[in-house]
């Protein structure tokens, strides 16, 4: 892993970690920076190697990796950490540049990349895929090397092979949720509703993908329309203080709040009316996934990933990437009970298919097929 920041994949691994049959498999866990709040939730049973104690050490690395090729330090480091350890299988869990650093362990027998984004609609990846002459290095360097790419949904899957083209092992793995864990931790806090105004909650990065910046423009129309409401955005990133000064420059600050990183964001969510997720660009978003676990109606933006997960609006509400139109979809739901009713009921069925033991047992045959 990159590291073990705040994010969907990361806490999908950790949900894998707690949830592995020690007796039946030995873990080891190489992180490249010993950074991000789940650290400390790695269980024992992993065996964990950090290769860079600096996450702004790393970030220059990757840069000069990504710009110049040169990855000998990464090299040079994990061969130092793992010497001549022999292993069944190497999965990069999170497909990035660091997927590289699976073919510096000649002790691997089979490699695997996990890939969590969408890589054609994520304009932050689709930038550099553009350009031929690194797409066709990364085809022959990386993912004709690799004996498996797993994928997080069928989106994310499709985007790929627009992308890269078709390989001999493909196949898509839903997210590890631990349902019964996201159940309990909602419990944990009671969240009291001391403001009756109807309670929207966004959760995740601030980042330019997740669409916060949408969010704010929509819930500026909301209020000039006269609805009453409060948007409760949790979650850290570099986007923290632009989202905010929106906030201001609109006049919204009776009607957003940014909570921050919470570690159990959960008695938040199960108190909101309604989840709301406006993102640009998701694979399978984990949040949108333990909303529909807690029965939250959800509303979301028509983007990979999230129209599959409510399956174009059957299983949630569905705007287009237009501020009104997302607006108009919010809207609905303060208006209308009974059809915050209906995807209360909705989401509770979607949510059936995060089967705990069935998504474990699809791990396994990737671990040893």
């Amino acid at each position: 892993m990159p590291s073990l920041a705040g994010g969907g994949a990361e806490r999908t691994l950790i949900n894998l970690f707690k949830a592995i049959d020690y007796t039946r498999y030995e873990v080891h866990l190489v992180v490249v920076a010993k950074y991000g709040p789940y650290v400390k939730q790695v269980p024992q049973e992993v065996q964990t190697t950090y290769l860079f104690n600096s996450n702004l050490v790393v970030r220059i690395l990757a840069l000069l990796q990504k710009k110049t090729g040169w990855e000998w330090l990464f090299k040079q480091r994990i061969q130092r950490k793992l010497g001549k350890q022999t292993f069944d299988v190497g999965i990069s869990f999170l497909d990035s540049n660091f997927t590289n650093l699976l073919f510096f362990v000649e002790g691997i027998k089979r490699r695997f990349t996990w890939v969590h984004s969408s890589y054609k609609s994520y304009r932050n990846f689709a930038r550099f895929y553009e350009n031929k002459a690194y797409r066709e290095k990364l085809i022959k360097e990386r993912y004709s090397r690799l004996d498996g790419i797993c994928f997080v949904s069928h989106d994310a899957l499709e985007e790929f092979k627009e992308v890269f083209g078709e390989y001999d092992d493909m196949r898509v793995v839903y997210n590890l949720i631990d349902s019964n864990g996201v159940l309990e931790k909602a419990c944990v806090e009671k969240a009291d509703k001391v403001d009756t105004r109807f309670q929207f909650v966004a959760l995740g990065s601030l980042l330019p993908v997740k669409g916060f910046d949408r969010l704010i423009r929509a819930a500026k129309i909301l209020k000039d329309q006269g609805e009453e409401f409060l948007v409760t955005i949790a979650g850290r990133g570099p986007e923290e203080d632009q989202l905010k000064k929106l906030v201001d420059e609109n006049q919204l600050n009776n009607y957003i709040s940014f909570a921050g990183f919470l570690s159990n964001p959960y008695s938040l969510l199960k108190s909101a009316d309604a989840f709301v997720m406006s993102s640009v660009s998701e694979a399978l978003p984990t949040v949108l996934c333990e909303a529909m676990i807690l029965g939250k109606p959800t509303v979301v933006t028509n983007c990979s990933g999230c129209r599959e997960l409510v399956e174009q609006g059957k299983y949630g509400l569905m705007a287009e990437q237009d501020d009104a139109d997302l607006a108009s979809k919010m809207s609905q739901y303060i208006t209308n009970p009974e059809l915050l009713e209906h995807f209360h009921k909705q989401s509770l069925e979607r949510a059936n298919i995060f089967n705990d033991q069935a998504m474990l047992a699809e791990y396994y045959d990737v671990f040893e097929r």
